[in-house]
C-alpha cells in the first residue's frame, strides 16, 4: 500500500476505527499478535477476582453460600478457564472470532452475578452490582477487547442486565436508581478509555507500516547508491572497486577449498588510434559495444565483467579452469571481431579487434596478484604476437608464494 493510501487512511478511517477491507486484514492479524498474552493475562486475573468473590457470598448469605458457590465455583470460572485455554489454539486469523467469545464470556459472567442475586436475599442483592460495575471496567480497560467489542459487552451488562434483574426477575431494591447512576458512570468512564486504546494502538499500527516503507525505500535507494558506486557509468560493466571486493572474496573461497578460478584480461586494439581518428564519442560507442560482448560471455551471477581501464576489460570466472576460461577469451575475440567496426586509423588494415590474456590457478597461501600478473603477462604474449588472439598462462601447477 502506497504511502499516500496509508496517510489517507489515517485521516479518514482512524476515527471510526474501520481500516479499508485488506488493511483491517492485517490489522486484526497485528493486534492479534501484539495483544493476545494481555488477552490472556486478563482472563486469568478476572478469574482469579471472580473466584476470590466467593468469601464475599458467605459473608452476603451464609445460609446460601453453597448454591452461590455452584455458580461461582461450578460454572463462571471452568467456563473462564476452558476459555483461557482455547486461546492457545487460536491463531491471528482468529482475532475476530476471539473478541466474539471474549464479549461472551464477559456477559455470561455478568449473567453468573445475575444468578447469585436471585439466590440471596433481595435486601442484598444490590451488592452484587459492584461486582457488574467491575466486569464492566475489565471490559472496557483490562481484557484489550476491541473498542466496539467493549461496548456491546459494556451497554449489555449497563442495560440489559439491570432490566432483566428489575423487570423480568423482579429483584427488587430501594437502590435501583444509586446502581444505574454508578453502571452508566462506569461506562462514561469506560468507553472513551476504550475507544482512546485502540485508537492508539490503530495510529501506532499505520506509524509502523509507513515507518516500514520508509526503511524499505531507504535500503532500496542505498543498494542503488552503492550499485552505482560499483558501475563503471559508460558501459554498466562493474568497475575497479566491485572488482576488488569480489576477486578478494573469490580468491579465498578458491584458496579454501582448492578450486580453481580464472581471470581475462581483454584489450581493444589499435584503440588509441581509433579515438584520435574517429574521435571520442565513437571511441566511446566502440567500447559500450565490446562492453556487450562481454557480457553477453559471461555466466550472469557467477562470473565478474569489469571494466578495468579505458580501454581495457577484465572478467573474474570462479570455479574455471584454464580450458573453460580459454574458450570463454575465444569466444569473446570471435564476438569482438564478428561485429566489423571498421577502424577508422590509415595505420591499420580492417577492423577493431581485440586481444586476450587468460591465467588460472588453483590459490595456495599466496597473493591473488600472481593470478593477475599471469593474466597481464599473457596478454602482453597476445600483443607481441600479433594482436586479435588468446594467450594463456596456467599456474595450476606453479607454486604461488607471498609477494611482500
Amino acid at each position: 500500500m502506497s504511502k499516500e493510501a496509508l496517510l489517507r487512511e489515517l485521516r479518514e478511517n482512524l476515527t471510526l476505527l474501520k481500516f479499508s477491507r485488506h488493511l483491517e486484514d492485517l490489522f486484526r492479524k497485528y493486534y492479534f499478535r501484539r495483544k493476545i498474552w494481555q488477552v490472556r493475562i486478563a482472563i486469568l486475573a478476572g478469574i482469579i477476582l471472580y473466584a476470590s468473590f466467593g468469601v464475599l457470598d458467605a459473608l452476603i448469605s451464609p445460609n446460601n453460600k453453597e448454591v452461590l458457590w455452584a455458580i461461582r465455583y461450578g460454572v463462571i470460572c471452568p467456563a473462564g478457564i476452558i476459555f483461557l485455554l482455547s486461546t492457545f489454539r487460536l491463531k491471528d486469523k482468529d482475532e475476530t472470532a476471539l473478541q466474539w467469545i471474549h464479549t461472551l464470556a464477559v456477559v455470561v459472567a455478568g449473567f453468573g452475578l445475575l444468578g447469585m442475586m436471585m439466590v440471596v436475599p433481595q435486601d442484598k442483592a444490590y451488592l452484587y452490582y459492584a461486582g457488574v460495575m467491575l466486569i464492566i471496567f475489565y471490559t472496557y480497560t483490562l481484557s484489550a477487547m476491541r473498542f466496539y467489542n467493549a461496548l456491546v459487552g459494556g451497554v449489555f451488562l449497563s442495560v440489559v442486565l439491570p432490566f432483566l434483574g428489575f423487570y423480568v426477575f423482579n429483584l427488587d431494591t430501594p437502590y435501583r436508581f444509586h446502581i444505574l447512576y454508578y453502571l452508566a458512570s462506569t461506562n462514561i468512564i469506560g468507553v472513551p478509555v476504550s475507544y482512546m486504546l485502540e485508537r492508539h494502538i490503530r495510529k501506532d499500527f499505520i506509524m509502523a507500516l509507513l515507518l516500514m516503507r520508509e526503511m524499505n525505500e531507504t535500503a532500496k535507494l542505498n543498494r542503488i547508491l552503492k550499485n552505482m558506486s560499483y558501475s563503471d557509468p559508460l558501459t554498466g560493466l562493474y568497475n575497479r572497486r566491485k572488482f576488488e571486493e569480489f576477486f578478494e572474496r573469490e580468491w579465498e573461497r578458491a584458496r579454501r577449498y582448492s578450486r580453481p578460478i580464472s581471470v581475462i584480461m581483454v584489450d581493444i586494439d589499435f584503440f588509441k588510434l581509433y579515438n584520435d581518428s574517429a574521435g571520442h564519442a565513437e571511441g566511446d560507442m566502440c567500447i559500450k559495444r565490446i562492453a556487450g560482448v562481454l557480457r553477453k560471455n559471461i555466466r550472469e551471477g557467477i562470473d565478474l565483467p569489469v571494466r578495468y581501464g579505458g580501454e581495457e576489460f577484465l572478467i573474474v570466472l570462479p570455479e574455471t579452469d584454464i580450458k573453460a576460461a580459454f574458450e570463454v577469451g575465444e569466444r569473446i575475440r570471435r564476438d569482438v571481431e564478428s561485429l566489423k567496426i571498421p577502424h577508422p586509423s590509415p595505420e591499420v588494415n580492417g577492423y577493431v579487434t581485440v586481444s586476450v590474456g587468460v591465467a588460472s590457478c588453483i590459490p595456495s597461501e599466496g597473493d591473488k596478484k600472481t593470478l593477475l600478473n599471469g593474466a597481464d603477462e599473457a596478454l602482453y604474449r597476445a600483443k607481441r604476437g600479433g594482436k586479435n588472439r588468446v594467450e594463456t598462462r596456467d599456474l595450476s601447477e606453479d607454486l604461488i608464494s607471498e609477494v611482500s
